[in-house]
């Protein structure tokens, strides 16, 4: 599918279409949904990336502050959805980055609008059960399976009990090359939102997200 670190990215970036979808919103479904939406909310993360990982070339891993905030809200092809800034900081010698996303939420699942042509990636089935499967709409084999819902999971904000998701896919880094297979294991807390994120290719973790703090209107 895409070389080692271009899929690291790109897991990242899906991980930033997801950080703000995690807890109960004043404009969702109700205060203990998974999408806690509000213009204002906020989220603060450590994200650590593992030596010799794009764009952390440097011994031992680097570790980036990373924030996300809703700043808005979008009417997109006639469907209602929540703008979101992710913004990591800069660390020497990586200059800062800066994305927008948009997500919603209805009773069926939680929604990232993602690719080009976008459509909605649906990241966590509403409400969740441990065991249920589902496939990227566009790209059936990349997996999503809720293993557990009553996690406990602690991070520097505090300990939660959190959902599970697990997401799989292979991809060959290159012609001739052997695939490597891809987990990323996100845990989301009820009205909270994503405390922690993990990303590994072959069992080896390569990235991890942490909840530091977060605001909520």
């Amino acid at each position: 599918m895409r070389p080692a670190a271009i899929a690291l990215i790109a897991a990242l970036a899906i991980t930033s279409a997801m950080l703000a979808g995690c807890g109960g919103g004043s404009d969702g479904p109700g205060s203990s949904s998974y999408l806690p939406m509000a213009v204002g909310n906020s989220w603060d993360y450590t994200l650590t990336l593992a030596p010799g990982i794009t764009p952390a070339q440097i011994p031992g891993g680097t570790e980036f502050p990373y924030h996300e905030t809703v700043t808005g809200v979008a009417t997109l092809q006639g469907t209602r959805y929540f703008a979101i800034q992710a913004r990591r900081e800069a660390v020497d010698p990586y200059p800062e980055g800066v994305w927008q996303q948009f997500r919603r939420e209805d009773l069926q699942a939680l929604y990232a609008r993602v690719g080009d042509p976008a459509y909605d990636l649906p990241i966590l089935m509403l409400p969740p059960i441990a065991g249920e499967t589902w496939t990227d709409p566009l790209f059936p084999a990349v997996s999503y399976t809720t293993v557990a819902v009553a996690v406990p999971v602690t991070v520097p904000a505090g300990q939660f009990t959190c959902v599970r998701v697990d997401e799989e896919y292979d991809y060959v880094p290159a012609e001739n090359e052997s695939p490597i297979h891809v987990a990323v294991r996100s845990f989301y807390a009820r009205g909270v939102g994503l405390v922690r994120d993990e990303t590994l290719e072959d069992g080896v973790v390569t990235s991890t997200l942490q909840l530091v703090s977060y605001i909520l209107q």
